[in-house]
């Protein structure tokens, strides 16, 4: 049971730390500042931000939990079953970051989630 409270964890943390470090990344630089060699600038301006902090936070926590996670599952199912972050980035993307999010991409994340259903069977 505490293997799947892990699980919700990491996953959880991993989809949140990925959807803010794209808000942050677009608040702090654009491309243009990457290409005049602002990348100082940039990663100043980034260490600055909150979002782009509070992406560290839940990367930490998603390191973390994965560590407390492979003391209890096999890593060949850790990480198939971890895969179900694709799928909490792809909702989170579309609704929170209003991202267009193409009929074709979410057949790939149903077979995402598809191939952790069958992943998770063998346990």
């Amino acid at each position: 049971m505490i293997g799947w409270f892990l699980l919700a964890v990491m996953v959880i943390s991993d989809a949140g730390s990925d959807v803010l470090l794209s808000r942050g990344t677009k608040e702090v630089a654009q491309a243009s500042d990457l290409r005049r060699w602002n990348v100082l600038g940039v990663v100043s301006r980034a260490m600055q931000n909150a979002t782009i902090v509070g992406a560290g936070v839940l990367a930490a926590i998603h390191f973390g939990v994965f560590l407390a996670l492979l003391s209890l599952w096999d890593l060949s199912l850790v990480i198939p079953v971890a895969a179900l972050d694709y799928a909490l980035v792809t909702i989170a993307a579309r609704y929170w970051l209003a991202e267009t999010v193409t009929p074709m991409r979410w057949a790939g994340v149903g077979l995402i989630v598809v191939g952790v259903a069958m992943t998770s069977l063998t346990m």
